[in-house]
C-alpha cells in the first residue's frame, strides 16, 4: 500500500471542505496536540522548554520522530504576548507558566500600552525562530502554529473575573481592550505569514464553560471575525481553537470564516459536524484525561466515537480535544496514533 504524508492527508481534509474533488489517501489525519508533555522526552523540565526555544524546538522534533503525528503543533505557551505587553510571569520547574502580575491590574493603564513586536519583543522571536528551525527539519507533515487570540490576550492582561466584572459594568472599556488586543493578534499573525505560515489562534477562555453565548457574541465574534477577514484579504486561512464547552456558539464559530475550526471534549462533535459541513475543517475530539489517566480501551472506543460520528462529505481531522497534559505518559499518546493507524482507514 502507498505510504502517505501527513501533508498528503491533511491536505485530502482541505480538499474535501473546500472543493469538490476526490481525495485519496488512506486514513483520517490525526495528532494529539502535544507541548509540555514532549519535554519528558529529552529529559528537560517544562521551564527549560519554556524559557529556552532550542529545548523547545528539540522536544517537538523528538514528539515528531517518536510518534508521527500528521501535524506536529508548536504548541509552547499563550502567554508570550501578555508578557511582551508588560505582564510579569512565573515559570514552575514543572507546570505551566502563570502571571504573577498583569499589566493591566489597573485598567487605566491601557492608554499607555504598546503594541509588542513579535521579531524583537519578550519570548516572542524564539518562537519563531523555533517555528523556522522544526520546518526546516519536519518536511512530510504541516508545523502548525498555535498563538493567542484577542480575548485570550485581553484576558491575560486584565484577568479573567475582572474582565467579565468589566464587561458587566463598562463594556465600552471592553471593547476599547479588544481592539488593541485584534491589532497586537493580527501583528503576531504577519509575523507568521511573513514565514509563509498561516496562523492558528487559541481562545481558551472565550467557551461558554467561562462566558456566556451572548459575551461571546458582542465582545469576542466581531474581533475574531476581523481577524480572519485581515487575512482573508491576503488569501491566508486561519484556524481557530476553543476549549471548554462551545455547542451555543458553534455556527459563530463557523461565521468567523476561519477554515478549521478545533473543538474539546465537552462540545458535541455531531453538532460541530452539522455546523462545519462544507464550511470548515472539523479537528476534535478525544478526551485529553484519556493520555493521563484512561486505559487502552477507553481510548479506543474515545477515538471510535469520534471516528463514526466524523463527516463522510467533509473534511475531518482526527485529534485531542486540547492540550495533552504535561505529565501524560508517552506510551498513551503512542497509543493514539496507533489507533488512529488501526481504526481511521478508509473504506
Amino acid at each position: 500500500m502507498e505510504a502517505y504524508t501527513g501533508k498528503q492527508r491533511v491536505s485530502g481534509a482541505f480538499k474535501k471542505t473546500f472543493t469538490d474533488k476526490e481525495v485519496h489517501t488512506d486514513r483520517v489525519p490525526a495528532y494529539p496536540f502535544m507541548g509540555q508533555c514532549n519535554a519528558q522526552l529529552i529529559g528537560a523540565s517544562i521551564k527549560e522548554f519554556l524559557l529556552d526555544p532550542k529545548v523547545f524546538v528539540k522536544a517537538q522534533v523528538a514528539a515528531y520522530e517518536r510518534y508521527r503525528p500528521d501535524i506536529i503543533l508548536m504548541q509552547w505557551d499563550l502567554l508570550t504576548d501578555v508578557e511582551a505587553l508588560g505582564n510579569e510571569l512565573r515559570f514552575p520547574e514543572n507546570g505551566m507558566c502563570i502571571s504573577s502580575k498583569m499589566a493591566l491590574e489597573d485598567k487605566g493603564k491601557l492608554s499607555s500600552l504598546q503594541l509588542a513586536d513579535p521579531k524583537k519583543d519578550g519570548r516572542m522571536p524564539g518562537y519563531l525562530e523555533a517555528m523556522i528551525e522544526v520546518k526546516k527539519i519536519i518536511t512530510e507533515s504541516p508545523v502548525s502554529p498555535v498563538i493567542a487570540g484577542p480575548w485570550t490576550i485581553a484576558i491575560g492582561l486584565r484577568g479573567a473575573s475582572e474582565l467579565i466584572r468589566d464587561a458587566m459594568k463598562d463594556p465600552d472599556y471592553v471593547h476599547e481592550l479588544m481592539r488593541f488586543c485584534t491589532q497586537q493578534s493580527i501583528r503576531s499573525g504577519e509575523a507568521l505569514v511573513d514565514l509563509k505560515i498561516g496562523p492558528n489562534y487559541s481562545e481558551a477562555p472565550a467557551s461558554c464553560s467561562l462566558i456566556s453565548p451572548k459575551m461571546y457574541r458582542t465582545l469576542v465574534f466581531p474581533y475574531q471575525k476581523q481577524v480572519v477577514d485581515h487575512f482573508k484579504e491576503k488569501k491566508v486561512g486561519v484556524g481557530l481553537h476553543i476549549c471548554g464547552y462551545t455547542d451555543p456558539i458553534l455556527e459563530d464559530m463557523v461565521n468567523t470564516g476561519v477554515t478549521n475550526i478545533s473543538i474539546d471534549a465537552p462540545s458535541d462533535l455531531a453538532k460541530a459536524v452539522e455546523a462545519t459541513r462544507g464550511k470548515a475543517v472539523l479537528i476534535g475530539n478525544v478526551n485529553t484525561g484519556l493520555f493521563f489517566s484512561g486505559t487502552r480501551e477507553e481510548m479506543k472506543q474515545a477515538i471510535k466515537d469520534c471516528l463514526d460520528i466524523s463527516p463522510k462529505d467533509s473534511g475531518y481531522i482526527l485529534a485531542s480535544g486540547c492540550e495533552v497534559p504535561g505529565v501524560a505518559p508517552p506510551e498513551k499518546v503512542d497509543w493514539f496514533m496507533e489507533l488512529a493507524n488501526e481504526l481511521g482507514t478508509y473504506h
